[in-house]
């Protein structure tokens, strides 16, 4: 009789492990009906890595640039970006983050790691200079000053820096310690005489990246996943929209997008 119900003891422990996914998340994951409910979350950063907080400055910053593209003259015209508007959208992801222990957040912040991409460069302008100017020798020569007030004037307001030297004497990379609206930058170098174009350095192809809007008073981020050959443009995403409230509430809307 004991060997009877040691037996099934087994069978039932058998059949409980097995119903278990063991690819899930920690036990630490809490699952959610989100369905309509909203979850209170907070800005709080004060116990998030600084490492965590750097990234999600950086995302809230390119989703800030983009938010200017819509305004014409901010586009051309604004180098600097607006700081309020960094912090605002700062604040919702660091709401989506603090509530990365449920489902499916933390397979946004967690698993996958989406941020937002950063193309355009907002730190790294390209020039393309004409080498009859004397001016030009002193960046051939590694100089930052060039003597010519308007060049230096710009480099001094936002304390650009020379990038590495290009193959051509006449191509020259400036370096930002902080990101720029360089579409505007470039409007302002392009005026001076001796500069034959200006533009944002770019990248190559697609991936992962964050969409900002605003939903009425809501501000609503959509994560995107790509994959499959993403340096000709990636062949399948998969997307999460997610909703911040003006009260620091969070609530998943949707999932869809290619099957992951």
């Amino acid at each position: 009789m004991k060997n009877l119900i040691k037996l099934l003891l087994l069978i039932a422990l058998f059949l409980i492990c097995n119903s278990c996914d063991l690819s899930e998340p920690s036990e630490n994951i809490q699952y959610h009906n989100w369905a309509s409910d909203y979850l209170q979350s907070s800005s709080r950063d004060s116990r998030i890595p600084d490492t965590i907080k750097t990234l999600y400055k950086l995302d809230a910053t390119i989703l800030a640039f983009r938010n200017m593209l819509a305004d014409t003259f901010a586009r051309n015209n604004i180098v600097e970006i607006n700081e309020n508007v960094v912090e605002e959208m700062y604040r919702g992801l660091i709401c989506i983050y603090n509530l990365k222990n449920y489902r499916p957040l933390n397979i946004i912040t967690e698993h996958y790691k989406i941020h937002a991409r950063e193309n355009p460069s907002l730190t790294r302008l390209v020039l393309v200079v004409d080498t009859t100017k004397e001016w030009t020798n002193a960046w051939r020569n590694g100089q930052r000053l060039t003597g010519k007030q308007e060049i230096d004037q710009l480099m001094l307001t936002y304390d650009l820096q020379l990038g590495e030297r290009w193959l051509f004497s006449n191509y020259h990379t400036l370096i930002s310690p902080k990101p720029l609206n360089l579409i505007a930058l470039k409007n302002l170098f392009k005026k001076i005489d001796g500069v034959i174009d200006a533009a944002p350095d770019g990248l190559i192809g697609d991936g992962n990246d964050i969409i900002f809007n605003y939903a009425r008073s809501n501000r609503v981020y959509t994560f995107i996943l790509g994959w499959g050959d993403c340096l000709a443009g990636c062949m399948f995403s998969h997307y999460w929209d997610v909703a911040v409230t003006p009260d620091e509430k969070v609530r998943f809307i949707k999932e869809y997008g290619d099957p992951l």
